[in-house]
């Protein structure tokens, strides 16, 4: 067995080129054209409404600029809201390889791989320009057409950005993904541009900026789901594979909610549900005193997670040869966002490595935030560092347990539901280990409804548009876990604490923590769709780590004892089971969510006869019970 691993290791480092032509049309191929169609239509109306209010604003405004600088950042008119206020935008301003633990992943690193980002390609969406002649650039970042956002100030928080995200290994300002690559823009038409690079199959984006957050943001905004928190959940509703990282904003300090004590600061796209809100630490894990933080109005958990945002060295527009060294004035969420994105992009390239395919949206947020380390202050999620500390090291761990057959961890796409009336149940059973076990849940939602002025500050009605909840449960001796409750905005110094009952937890990734378990012990997760959810099925990522090493892809042992699993010598999927039972209804999907096989089996066998090997996750009912089996073919 030792040396099937060994083997098994060393072909790894044959397999961590970058994303290709090829693979994104696998990834375009997937989306339902009719809905990207729609989609994009929605979009430009949208987009095309946004500028004449702008048009608007500024002819009846005259003394009004579009863009300018104030206190040493680049401002720029974002939108107009229906009640005519401008909102405007600015910027959030190597040892973050380390603090992040990306270093697992080089050559030489605990992972035992090298994964640099070869081939993968982010998107930057930001204030200026690029100056890709720059030595750590050269060959890394393009400026896409079009972008005419030109100022000396936005083309340093541009360069910086991108430097951080793929900067060659030059100096000590080497990017995370230091060997990806960049398509940059400016910050004008953000959500349309999106579309059109999430279209293509591109996986990551990177968003360092946001909503001023001081005197000319309306209060009510605060914390608030508004038009371009749903704007932006629109848009990534339709696209599986795609993940925005967003920057959580510097204002904790200063902002334009100034009762609220550095709480209660999300806006506009970092309020979004979809997308990966970062905020910022120093170098010791102790939060900055320039981070917002959280939480939003109906008491989602933002931000998402921190890393590294202070004293960053990145190279500087004019200069080809220039960087800002490690200096206090060099820091933000804006330099924390990019190392998170390109993180990502790590991540990616070695799940395809492993997997041969990309991770769902839903996936990767959900491995992110499951493998972040708790702040030394609190367990659990809060509203200053929210799910805790990025660790790649512990994600990356948990993608290659995953891809080993006793691995301790399960990473599994569930492409049915169980009935939307708050009592039916999706069951996947497990064997947990002695150390605890830990299970995350995520789904891309729909756009929620939109909060306007005439909701006041601080409506705390939910957003969430498809609810699931979760029970983490061991047979013998019995123990269960519910997921992380929500934060609440008139109280956001409080942490999150364990529920003790059904939907509890209303947002679209709830986590649950079950100590004490017993080695070896039969478990089960258990999930719930809530009355309010659309009957539609919803696809969500289920990760659960803490396994035991004897869970050997064995799918369920439910109260009857049925067992089932996929037979390698025959090429069937058998049931065994000690009162009679047989498959019933059953769907066959690969990896990546197609559906390849599915029917009425009415029996305790399933032939399938694939050629190469791959992992496939089967859904199959017993008993109008719903079950789940990943199974790797050879």
């Amino acid at each position: 067995m030792k040396s099937i691993f060994t083997i098994s290791l060393i072909a790894v480092s044959f397999l961590t080129n970058g994303q290709t032509a090829e693979q994104r049309e696998v990834i375009k191929s997937s989306m339902n054209q009719n809905i990207v169609r729609q989609t994009n239509n929605e979009l430009k109306n949208l987009t095309a409404e946004k500028e004449q209010r702008i048009e608007a604003f500024l002819k009846n405004n005259p003394e009004k600029q579009k863009s300018f600088i104030k206190d040493g950042k680049i401002y720029s008119l974002y939108n107009v809201t229906k009640e005519g206020k401008p909102i405007y935008i600015t910027t959030k301003d190597i040892p973050q390889s380390n603090n992040s633990k990306a270093t697992s992943l080089y050559s030489g690193g605990s992972i035992g791989v090298n994964i640099t980002g070869t081939s993968m390609v982010g998107g930057v969406w930001d204030g200026g320009q690029v100056n890709a002649n720059h030595e750590s650039l050269v060959g890394q970042a393009t400026m896409q057409s079009g972008q005419s956002v030109n100022s000396a100030i936005g083309n340093d928080h541009q360069q910086a950005v991108t430097g951080i995200m793929v900067g060659k290994n030059t100096n000590n300002a080497r990017g995370i993904a230091y060997g990806a690559t960049t398509q940059n823009y400016d910050w004008d038409n953000d959500l349309t541009e999106m579309n059109d690079f999430a279209n293509s199959g591109f996986l990551i984006s990177n968003h360092s900026y946001g909503y001023a957050n001081d005197n000319t943001t309306p209060v009510w905004t605060f914390g608030a789901y508004d038009s371009q928190s749903k704007a932006w959940d629109q848009l990534l509703k339709t696209k599986p594979f795609y993940l925005p990282f967003v920057a959580g904003g510097n204002e904790q300090q200063s902002s334009g909610n100034s009762g609220a004590g550095g709480f209660d600061i999300m806006t506009g796209s970092s309020s979004s549900k979809n997308t990966v809100t970062v905020g910022a630490i120093n170098s010791d894990n102790s939060m900055s005193d320039y981070s917002n933080w959280g939480p939003t109005d109906d008491g989602r958990i933002k931000p998402d997670l921190v890393t590294l945002g202070t004293s960053i060295d990145v190279p500087l527009y004019a200069n080809n040869t220039g960087y800002t060294g490690n200096v206090s004035s060099s820091s933000g969420t804006s330099y924390a966002t990019p190392a998170a994105a390109a993180g990502a992009l790590l991540l990616q390239q070695y799940y395809y490595s492993l997997n041969n395919s990309y991770m769902k949206a839903s996936m990767l947020k959900a491995l992110l935030l499951h493998s972040a380390d708790d702040d030394a202050s609190n367990n659990g999620p809060d509203s200053k560092f929210g799910w805790g500390i990025l660790n790649l090291e512990k994600a990356a761990n948990i993608i290659k347990q995953n891809s080993t057959t006793n691995g301790t961890a399960k990473m599994l796409m569930i492409s049915s539901n169980p009935t939307n009336d708050g009592t039916n149940e999706l069951v996947n059973n497990f064997i947990f280990g002695a150390m605890g076990v830990k299970g995350s849940l995520c789904w891309v939602d729909d756009e929620g409804i939109e909060q306007t002025l005439g909701d006041g500050v601080n409506n705390t009605t939910n957003r969430m548009v498809y609810n699931f909840s979760m029970k983490l449960e061991q047979t013998t001796p019995a123990l269960s876990a519910f997921p992380y409750n929500n934060l609440s905005v008139t109280t956001p110094g409080t942490p999150a604490i364990a529920g003790n009952e059904w939907f509890q937890s209303a947002n679209n990734y709830i986590q649950a923590n079950l100590s004490g378990t017993t080695d070896n012990a039969n478990g089960k997760v258990i999930i719930r769709k809530s009355i309010t959810s659309p009957p539609a099925v919803r696809e969500m990522a289920l990760i659960i780590t803490g396994l035991n090493t004897n869970n050997l892809g064995i799918s369920d042992l439910d109260k009857n004892q049925n067992i089932v699993f996929f037979d390698k010598l025959s090429n069937k999927i058998k049931l065994i089971s000690n009162t009679g039972k047989t498959i019933k209804n059953y769907q066959i999907y690969s990896i990546d969510g197609k559906l390849i096989s599915s029917g009425n089996a009415n029996s305790t066998e399933i032939e399938f006869n694939h050629q190469n090997k791959n992992i496939f996750i089967l859904n199959y009912e017993i008993d109008n019970q719903t079950f789940n089996l990943k199974f790797i073919t050879y």
